[in-house]
């Protein structure tokens, strides 16, 4: 009488985690793929919200150095500024993103390599061309269906100066 309920209670088991959603990992793929041409979008667009909605609240930056962490209206606060002092001739994959999702669907990292050409106002009021080459790593974490940046860390490089 036991081995026949554990065997049907082994056999419940297994098709109730048979029967459970198992992650669309290409879905969640195309959507992280969206989401990162959203940030050029942003930056193109100077729009420090559509940037900063992305990064959960509060996000974690490591930068030369040092680890900080930002609300959600401090990365505003500090991107909008940037943006509104630039514009960006360029803000291009060097190589396509490298996006490694979990089995699980609920955590992904993804590897940028970008190139950003940009002029701002000097302090004279001349032209300053920039030129900068980025590589940098986002950690990614899914909470109630929605893909968020919990995590960056960043570096980058002088781009040649002779090719504006």
């Amino acid at each position: 009488m036991m081995f026949r309920f554990l065997t049907a209670l082994g056999c419940t088991i297994i098709l109730f985690s048979a029967c459970q959603n198992s992650p669309n990992l290409e879905n969640d793929r195309e959507i992280l793929l969206k989401l990162h041409k959203q940030q050029q979008t942003a930056h193109l667009s100077k729009d420090a919200k559509m940037f900063a909605e992305m990064f959960h609240d509060p996000i974690i930056q490591i930068k030369n150095g040092n680890i900080s962490r930002n609300s959600y209206e401090a990365t505003i606060a500090r991107v909008q500024p940037y943006f509104d002092m630039s514009t960006f001739l360029e803000w291009e994959d060097i190589t396509p993103p490298e996006i490694r999702i979990s089995q699980d669907g609920t955590m992904a990292y993804k590897i940028v390599h970008k190139r950003v050409r940009l002029t701002q106002e000097g302090e004279n009021g001349e032209t300053v061309y920039g030129h900068s080459v980025f590589a940098w790593l986002e950690t990614w974490e899914k909470i109630d269906g929605r893909w968020q940046i919990m995590a960056t860390v960043s570096t980058d490089r002088p781009g040649e100066t002779d090719s504006y």
